[in-house]
């Protein structure tokens, strides 16, 4: 009978124990429920505010001169690479010469258009003073007869080289046109920076040759380097501007800076950032925030990071 009783003792003990483990994992699970609720968790890279560049050639061509490094700052217009351009240095020679050549004919021609305009005002004259002379008797008709086809033929010859002249000026302007876009062309052979940041990489050697599909070298912009981040579309609902978080690197619980969300975009679309994360589903979707950083000194750009966002201050909509 005793025995009964100590074993009857003994399996409510055991229910008693069972019943407070049970309770002790329910307490647990809710408040990793709740610490969850109130954190969010993204994947995640570092980038510049405006984005690495990727700089193109806009012509094809062999790379003569590197004038830049990796790491070297550079500002808007600062020359990166030459390509080779001696067929442009010889057609801007050329124009160059022709401009020099067509501006010296039309300083030519204005010189005789003022040579004739000279005669033609002193033939002019002449005919006013044989008319006069004609109207006291002192003179025949004939002279003055003579005296107006000598103003005809110097108006004739002042007309064709005022004609002359402006063909020379046409000329001229075309051909400083060409000039103009020749040199266009030789200085598209020079690739210059067109921002002011830092040369991250250059992809191309002295001999290679350069295509403008293709990007040459890769230039972080000046100025703040940001977290750009993908939250699951479950969560998506509960990120705002303003809310604080921090990143870490992926699998680790130590914080590489703090941060806040200052911009979210108002759509879902596919993940982009990064596919390759086992046990991804193909149909989900993402929206994607950018956060500023507090302590981005030490931070390499395009490191994957995970971004966690503190959504317990969330405000009700």
């Amino acid at each position: 009978m005793k025995k009964v009783f100590y074993a009857l003792i003994l399996f409510l003990f055991l229910v008693s124990c069972n019943k407070a483990d049970k309770k002790k994992e329910a307490a647990a699970e809710k408040a990793k429920l709740e610490l969850t609720y109130d954190r969010v968790v993204g994947v995640g890279m570092i980038v510049p505010e405006k984005d690495i560049i990727q700089l193109s050639s806009p012509v094809n061509g062999i790379v003569k001169k590197i004038l830049k490094s990796e790491n070297d700052s550079v500002s808007v217009g600062t020359p990166i690479l030459e390509l080779d351009h001696q067929l442009e240095d010889a057609k801007v020679k050329q124009l160059s010469s022709e401009v020099a050549t067509q501006a010296a004919q039309i300083k030519a021609d204005e010189a005789s258009v003022g040579e004739y305009e000279a005669k033609y005002e002193n033939a002019a004259s002449e005919l006013q003073r044989m008319q006069r002379l004609l109207a006291k008797g002192a003179e025949t008709q004939q002279v003055v007869d003579d005296a107006n086809t000598n103003l005809k033929s110097f108006q004739s010859n002042l007309n064709r080289l005022q004609a002359s002249a402006d063909v020379s000026k046409s000329r001229l302007n075309e051909t400083k046109a060409v000039l103009q876009e020749a040199q266009i062309e030789r200085a598209r052979k020079i690739i210059v920076s067109p921002v002011n940041g830092r040369i991250l990489e250059l992809t191309v050697l002295v001999g290679g040759s350069v295509d403008t599909q293709v990007s040459l070298a890769q230039i972080s912009p000046e100025g703040k380097t940001i977290a750009v981040c993908e939250i699951d579309e479950m969560y998506a609902g509960k990120i705002a501007v303003g809310q604080k978080g921090w990143i870490r690197n992926v699998g680790s619980i130590d914080t590489l800076s703090t941060g806040i969300v200052y911009f979210t975009y108002s759509f879902l679309k596919k993940k982009s950032l990064f596919t390759d994360q086992s046990g991804e589903k193909e149909d989900r979707r993402v929206r994607t925030i950018k956060m500023f950083l507090d302590q981005p000194e030490k931070l390499l750009l395009n490191a994957r990071i995970e971004c966690v966002i503190d959504i317990s201050g969330n405000p009700k909509k």
